[in-house]
């Protein structure tokens, strides 16, 4: 563990920690934020019918309606869409039809706009009451040029004490999305926001996610804030969690925050100057956290992301390698720290509670995945455990290679999928990649509905809620707490297996326009039904099969040999090939390739 934090927090130890941070404030000649018991909403979150959402809860409690029966028992919530693209305002536009193969859920039924006609358009007075007021720091946002809702703030400064302390703020969505009301069983059922090439389906209204909930700049939001005070040598020594107001002073871009960091002088970067020394205190924080996951056996992937261009009539226009920033690790690792905090905090309790967790590969995957690698000259460690350092290491070793696309998509099939499950602290929860323990989701209310519990927990064990800690631990709550997990697992697969369809979708539609061509190609990866390729003037893959080639194929490490009449023919993973688009098929999805 990356934390030097002995053994479990009292009340006592809490609130040294959070004397900590006071003396921080006062070091620096600043009020004091006070911090009380935060106040009843201003308002009350009425369910369609007018009844009250806490007193709903409670019947649907004594019901005893399971997380399943909850979901099942939402009104539909597949239709057009009144945002995005034209395509998905038509039913039966391709777009639409694939969304629908997945179940995803597009737009809110009634009783949810009810009750979101009935939320403040900003945080009232009565919100704000009682929490510790922030809106004095210097917190802004770190996203992408294209990001509309901002869910997480940062802020930093030196540590008078030395190292550093700083804070990210995420989005209280907790704090409307209450349990009881249809605005969270919808939140339930969806269970994470779909992200689209050219459409984000998410899972809360966006008069939440984009507005009230959006931590924009030079606005009052109401945000769930982790504090954490770090060594010289990037270690932490405390943190604490808070209900808190803040008023974000910038939206900054991954790129303009790129550009100050390398001395780059654009319009954008000069309007950050005011933010330079906070930045370069995340960099050198940054890269020392990236040192000690190196460490420790992390997992580094530097995957590349592909992203679509559309012109103005909503064609594709190209397809490029987005590009990826030294400054988007800045909010990666502020995240990981967020995350570990907060999962620390329920561990430290011996408190159950939904956990992300990325299990190791089974022994004999791995052997059968090792003699494959063997095969093409890689060859894994034979150890009884590895590692994601060994992880990283064998994909190094592959980038080397002409080959190395095919190398890294084959080492990755040592590595298992994440889900979200039910752990506490004797049944210890682990994720692989990051080499962590007791690690979970809680930066992403928005979109995210594990976090949403966590958020909701976190307020009521740290809030010292009466019978809190109990109720947690029944069986019952378990129950149905784990079934909560297995769902949002399920829909979170569910959201990546309809985002590459639509990549499938939208790649066929940008091809289509160019049957018959011509096309000088790569050679990713063989297998004995055919190979794919890379398609080098347009940036997308297909499969070419053995089929439409020749009799038969066999493999031998990165060779494919296709017998034809009575000759053959070789084709090795990352060398050149020359082929033609002979058709598109938009039943499955596919580019339909012919030997040039």
């Amino acid at each position: 563990m990356g934390s030097v934090y002995a053994g479990p927090m009292t009340k006592d130890d809490g609130e040294k920690t959070f004397g900590s941070f006071k003396d921080m404030f006062r070091s620096k000649g600043e009020d004091v934020p006070e911090e009380k018991p935060v106040a009843d909403k201003g308002w009350k979150l009425e369910t369609e019918d007018d009844r009250n959402a806490e007193e709903l809860a409670e019947k649907l409690g004594s019901r005893g309606a399971t997380p399943r029966e909850r979901i099942d028992n939402r009104p539909p919530g597949f239709g057009p869409m009144d945002t995005g693209p034209p395509s998905y305002a038509d039913p039966d536009s391709e777009e639409m039809e694939l969304v629908s193969s997945f179940r995803v859920r597009t737009v809110f039924p009634k009783d949810v706009l009810a009750e979101v006609n009935k939320l403040p358009l900003d945080p009232t007075e009565e919100d704000m009451a009682g929490r510790m007021d922030l809106r004095e720091q210097t917190i802004f946002t770190i996203d992408g040029e294209d990001a509309k809702d901002y869910d997480d703030a940062i802020h930093i400064r030196k540590h008078p004490e030395g190292g550093v302390e700083f804070g990210v703020h995420i989005a209280d969505v907790s704090h409307y999305v209450v349990r009881g009301t249809a605005l969270n069983e919808e939140s339930l059922a969806r269970a994470t926001s779909v992200y689209l090439p050219d459409q984000v389906i998410p899972m809360l209204p966006e008069v939440i996610s984009n507005h009230l909930c959006s931590l924009v700049a030079d606005k009052n939001r109401l945000a769930f804030s982790v504090l954490m005070h770090f060594d010289d040598q990037g270690n932490r020594l405390d943190y604490s969690v808070h209900k808190t107001v803040i008023r974000s002073k910038k939206r900054c871009t991954y790129k303009a925050v790129q550009e100050l960091l390398d001395g780059e002088l654009t319009q954008e970067s000069l309007e950050l100057e005011f933010l330079r020394e906070s930045l370069e205190l995340f960099a050198t924080w940054t890269r020392k956290q990236q040192q000690k996951r190196d460490a420790k056996g992390a997992l580094r992937l530097n995957s590349k992301e592909r992203k679509f261009v559309f012109g103005a009539d909503h064609e594709v226009l190209k397809v490029i390698d987005a590009p990826r920033y030294f400054s988007q690790t800045l909010i990666e690792e502020t995240a990981l720290a967020a995350n570990q905090a907060v999962g620390d905090y329920f561990r430290e309790r011996g408190l159950p509670t939904i956990y992300r967790v990325h299990p190791e590969k089974d022994p004999e995957e791995i052997e059968s995945v090792a003699r494959s690698l063997e095969e093409h000259g890689i060859r894994v460690p034979s150890k009884d455990r590895l590692t994601g350092r060994d992880i990283s290491r064998l994909i190094q070793a592959a980038r080397r290679k002409p080959n190395a696309v095919a190398l890294i998509q084959r080492i990755m099939g040592l590595i298992e999928r994440a889900v979200y499950e039910v752990h506490d602290h004797e049944d210890v929860a682990t994720h692989f990649g990051l080499a962590r323990e007791a690690y979970l989701h809680f930066t992403s209310p928005i979109r995210r509905y594990p976090d949403l519990i966590v958020h909701r927990w976190l307020h009521r064990i740290s809030s010292g809620e009466a019978g809190a800690e109990t109720e947690l631990k029944t069986e019952e709550f378990l129950e149905d707490l784990n079934e909560v997990a297995a769902h949002a697992s399920m829909r979170a697969d569910l959201a990546q297996m309809a985002e590459r369809a639509l990549g499938d979708l939208k790649t066929c539609q940008y091809m289509d326009p160019h049957r018959g061509e011509a096309l000088e190609a790569q050679v990713i990866r063989v297998m004995s039904a055919g190979m794919e390729v890379h398609l080098n003037d347009y940036n997308v893959s297909a499969f070419l099969p053995t089929r439409a080639i020749g009799n038969r194929g066999s493999v031998k490490g990165p060779t494919l040999t296709i017998q034809v009449g009575r000759g053959h023919r070789s084709f090795t993973e990352g060398y050149p090939i020359s082929v033609v688009l002979k058709d598109v098929d938009f039943m499955r999805l596919q580019l339909i390739l012919e030997l040039g």
